[in-house]
């Protein structure tokens, strides 16, 4: 009887697998298991010097590998620091060679291995500019670094610290994604919406919808670029009451090692800290009082220890940006990042 159950059962369950597990890997929406050929096809047009367009959904680690094994040319300026920095490009170095490494909810693991990348393909600038951050050293963070993690191993190695990587929550994340119903949904969506994968190369002309810069920079939507301002203060007290960032003191120990290493290398660095919104501000340090100070005098004596210039704040109102240059409780605007930016 259990055998004849068992036999019944698989004849609905084993088809209806195998339809989940080639619908994600073939329609793949978020492009995690065909990524490599999508960031690779992107890279061909940044490579170019040209803009793209119409981007979503990819790795943007694995763009960065695509894009620094394949310069033809060494940066002078490399900009390093999560999605909150990658709108600060070229045009801020007049007639100098500048390449935007941002990628989004970077933590300092994500610096170490494009620092990695960078010297393993004798690609280190003269300058690299750090977007400082809370989130690069603070507990927690996501393990999305890991798909540079060979390169985290080759910083690692080269400052004699043989810390071995281990990215298996990576490889555990892909498996549940072949497997995942909620995946398949997406996967369905994709294709009855007639979505598509296709990216634009526009020259030199500004991506119209969302894309990238030739620097590396990032082109935002105008529905990012232009929102709502009162429902973005009212989203940025609700974030501002759930995040924790309670400093991790082997990361801040790694931003030093990372100075002391680029210091080795004779490459400048600045500093660069870049406000919250105001809202975001004012709830974060009503529930942990002092917290934005404190990051501020442990970045400032890094500063200080090894005289580096640092631009900004966390504060926007010290600051004088107002709430309507922001795009959401952490990205303030392009004018914003440049009125910090000049502030030295």
């Amino acid at each position: 009887m259990k055998k004849r159950l068992l036999y019944h059962l698989s004849l609905i369950l084993v088809p209806i697998t195998l339809l989940v597990i080639t619908a994600n890997y073939f329609v793949d929406p978020a492009n995690i298991f065909n990524g490599r050929a999508y960031v690779s096809g992107i890279a061909d047009i940044l490579l170019k010097g040209h803009n793209v367009d119409q981007v979503a959904n990819y790795d943007e680690r694995a763009l960065q590998e695509q894009i620094i094994t394949r310069l033809s040319w060494r940066p002078e300026v490399v900009v390093l620091g999560s999605s909150r920095i990658m709108e600060l490009g070229a045009d801020f170095f007049p007639g100098k060679k500048v390449l935007n490494c941002g990628v989004s909810h970077a933590n300092i693991n994500d610096l170490l291995a494009i620092t990695g990348l960078l010297d393993s393909t004798g690609r280190l600038p003269q300058e690299v500019v750090i977007n400082l951050d809370p989130h690069l050293v603070c507990q927690g963070g996501t393990s999305e670094w890991e798909s540079l993690s060979a390169y985290r191993d080759h910083y690692l190695k080269e400052i004699h610290a043989q810390e071995p990587s281990h990215p298996a929550s990576l490889r555990l994340e892909k498996f549940y994604s072949l497997i995942s119903f909620e995946y398949f949904e997406k996967s369905l969506g994709f294709v009855l919406q007639r979505k598509t994968k296709r990216f634009l190369d526009v020259g030199l002309n500004r991506p119209a919808l969302y894309g990238r810069f030739s620097d590396g920079t990032i082109c935002y939507p105008s529905s990012y670029a232009f929102p709502d301002t009162l429902k973005v203060t009212g989203d940025a007290g609700v974030v501002g009451g759930r995040e924790e960032t309670t400093p991790d003191k082997t990361k801040l120990k790694q931003l030093s090692e990372l100075l002391d290493f680029l210091a080795g290398r004779k490459i400048a660095v600045v500093f660069v800290m870049l406000p919250f919104h105001p809202q975001y501000y004012r709830k974060m340090d009503q529930r942990f009082p002092g917290m934005f100070n404190q990051y501020t005098r442990i970045f400032g004596q890094l500063a200080l220890d090894r005289h580096i210039p640092i631009h900004g704040g966390f504060d926007a109102n010290a600051l004088g940006i107002p709430p309507s240059q922001f795009y959401d409780s952490w990205h303030c605007s392009r004018v914003a990042i440049k009125k910090v930016y000049n502030q030295f």
